[in-house]
């Protein structure tokens, strides 16, 4: 979820759009706190660090949001404060900063983070645009063009980085794998293969009145998928553009992203009530199909 702006007009329309702004960076982490300050060169030597580091967000006077429970706030007309539990923060900070090493995908801006189990936040800045979800329909079809090729150059950037380990499956960094739609939203893995992550998927069908499904849809889930990396929430809300021209300005909420099987983004892509026809469309122009896979994918999805 993110808030949107346009220029130095904050777009209100939807208070569960949230949005951030992506600039070169260098980086320092401080007791599991990362600081993020603007370097147009990537240049280490410029690095400042902050006299003070603290576990509560900054004051800033700004209006509260609360989609997700309460998990952001804008804080001013350029800073933006997420919140979550420590291994989501931690999990997306982290995945920023690896998107922003291994692409060039505009992803946000992190200016500072702090990880806790009382409580753990980030912030970031606000990124120019608005959510494809609220533009794409009022958009020229060269604009349209322009948005399908930016997002089909990111995702083949992401397809690009290879695993640890050819199935490894979990997060850039070694770590559990998070996903909303697994383990009722609780980190899980990492897995060792395909077939593992597998097994986990259907089994809460075997705990239903009729188990022997587990076995049967099992069964039609093949292991022999190639594991790359994926945002895993990827949709509408999630990727920013100048409308005019289609560019993309920003994707965000990166907190599920990292490797797993090849389908894995298509699917999800088409998760919950991602419906609207355009999004069919350009999903399918930007992503190899997966139509076994995303059948099977929906009968799980209701356990």
């Amino acid at each position: 979820m993110f808030l949107s702006s346009q220029g130095s007009q904050i777009n209100l329309r939807s208070a569960t759009n949230l949005a951030y702004v992506s600039l070169p960076l260098c980086h320092l982490h401080l007791h599991r706190t990362i600081v993020q300050l603007p370097n147009l060169h990537r240049d280490p030597s410029r690095l400042l660090v902050p006299s003070a580091m603290s576990s509560t967000p900054p004051a800033f006077p700004g209006r509260a949001i609360q989609p997700l429970a309460k998990r952001a706030q804008k804080s001013n007309d350029s800073i933006f404060i997420k919140y979550g539990t420590r291994h989501e923060v931690q999990r997306e900070v982290d995945t920023i900063f690896f998107i922003q090493r291994n692409t060039s995908i505009p992803v946000p801006t992190v200016i500072e983070s702090h990880v806790q189990e009382s409580g753990s936040w980030f912030s970031m800045v606000l990124i120019p645009g608005l959510p494809l979800t609220d533009t794409w329909t009022r958009m020229s079809e060269e604009a349209q063009a322009t948005t399908q090729r930016d997002l089909s150059n990111y995702l083949s950037e992401l397809r690009a980085i290879h695993p640890p380990e050819p199935s490894y499956i979990g997060s850039c960094i070694g770590g559990s794998a998070y996903d909303h739609r697994l383990n009722n939203g609780l980190p899980c893995g990492p897995f060792t293969s395909v077939s593992e992550f597998h097994n986990v998927l259907v089994a809460p069908v075997a705990r239903c009145p009729r188990p022997e499904l587990a076995v049967s849809y099992r069964q039609q889930l093949a292991d022999d998928h190639e594991v790359i990396f994926t945002h895993a929430d990827l949709c509408g809300d999630h990727i920013l553009v100048e409308p005019s021209t289609g560019k993309i300005t920003g994707i965000v909420d990166w907190e599920m992203a990292g490797w797993w099987p090849a389908y894995w983004e298509y699917t999800k892509s088409l998760f919950g009530n991602r419906y609207m026809q355009w999004w069919k469309v350009l999903v399918g122009k930007v992503l190899d199909p997966y139509p076994s896979e995303l059948r099977i994918e929906r009968i799980l999805q209701q356990f």
